[in-house]
């Protein structure tokens, strides 16, 4: 995130095609390459503790499907901002954040373990503010990316209890 970040700075305005651009073929790239290209520092440093924190604690429930269930979200969120978004450059991890947060409390819900239920309320005390993030708003937020991260990180965690 911190390279991304660095290459969208130094490219300027034309880093958009980095990001996720709806509709357009040349924004398809976006997908793959839009969760690690931030606008700037203040954007990074927003994303970075929030992704360090939920995505270890994914990493915690499950090893092995860590990788799996990031680029699910990733990719699953990515289509879904192609599709539905409202036509500007989408870049940042927070979409995934936002899975992250998602697939966290969805496992918990599924498996109802004790470790699952207890990481779901930390969960929710100290990252349930973000849903604040789903409101539209127009200050550049990519509100779609966090629903769209969102609903991927809930439907990763059904499809794993499948």
């Amino acid at each position: 995130m911190v390279v991304g970040t660095i290459i969208a700075v130094l490219a300027g305005k034309s880093a958009t095609f980095l990001g996720v651009v709806p509709r357009r073929l040349s924004g398809l790239f976006g997908i793959l390459t839009a969760p690690f290209v931030h606008t700037g520092a203040a954007h990074l440093a927003a994303n970075l503790p929030p992704f360090v924190v939920l995505g270890a604690l994914v990493l915690r429930r499950n090893e092995a499907q860590f990788i799996e269930v990031a680029v699910t979200i990733a990719v699953a969120q990515g289509i879904l901002l192609w599709l539905f978004g409202r036509n500007a450059s989408h870049m940042g991890m927070s979409g995934v954040i936002f899975g992250f947060f998602g697939y966290l409390l969805a496992a918990a819900w599924f498996t109802r373990t004790p470790s699952d239920l207890l990481i779901a309320g930390g969960v929710m005390i100290f990252y349930g503010g973000m849903l604040a993030g789903l409101k539209p708003v127009r200050d550049g937020t990519s509100w779609e990316a966090h629903l769209f991260g969102l609903l991927a990180g809930l439907a990763r965690a059904w499809l794993d209890t499948l």
